[in-house]
């Protein structure tokens, strides 16, 4: 498309449709982004009209593509946004005491827990399951508290595939709480409880 044609069409576009734009964005967004996402969207709108507009479409009569193209820009660029939000940790001083014992890196033998006393352990073991819902936290239960076998838990709780979902848990912990080896911290609880 040409570009005299194309920045004819988007000031044509944005003088029929500038406030409502706006007004959509406004919906999705507050404060200094209104206007940060206003502008991204007008380079956005511009760069769709110079790929998608021909002579035979008459997108100056239309408030319901404009509608669509403003939604799924903000919905595009909420998901965006949220993606990159930080993963939670749990307190410093919680996943500090359980990383002395089972990171990698780990040289240091103090510590707020014995674990090997079983008290201790087991308040370790209840700290990372806050981090997780109220079913998962039970799947895990079941496995490592109770020791009960994965059939026997895939037929309570309805799950198919228990030990897929376990290291999908696992994998979640180590995330949220920097345990490299949450499987030696599981073992180390079963055999002392």
């Amino acid at each position: 498309m040409d570009k005299q044609l194309q920045e004819a069409v988007f000031n044509e576009v944005m003088n029929r449709y500038g406030k409502f734009i706006f007004m959509l964005i406004r919906e999705k967004f507050d404060g200094e982004d209104i206007k940060d996402m206003y502008q991204d969207f007008s380079i956005f709108l511009f760069q769709q009209i110079g790929k998608f507009y021909s002579e035979s479409a008459n997108l100056f009569d239309t408030k319901a593509w404009i509608r669509t193209v403003t939604n799924n820009f903000c919905i595009s660029e909420l998901r965006r946004r949220n993606g990159k939000k930080q993963i939670k940790f749990i307190s410093e001083e919680k996943s500090e005491v359980i990383r002395i014992h089972f990171a990698d890196e780990s040289t240091d033998s103090s510590s707020l827990y014995d674990l090997q006393n079983a008290t201790d352990l087991h308040k370790a073991m209840s700290d990372l399951l806050n981090l997780l819902s109220k079913r998962d936290a039970l799947i895990l239960k079941m496995k490592y508290f109770y020791g009960k076998p994965s059939s026997y838990i895939g037929k309570r709780l309805n799950e198919s595939h228990v030990d897929v979902y376990i290291g999908r848990l696992k994998d979640k912990i180590k995330k949220k709480s920097g345990i490299l080896d949450i499987q030696d911290f599981f073992e180390k609880y079963r055999t002392a409880v």
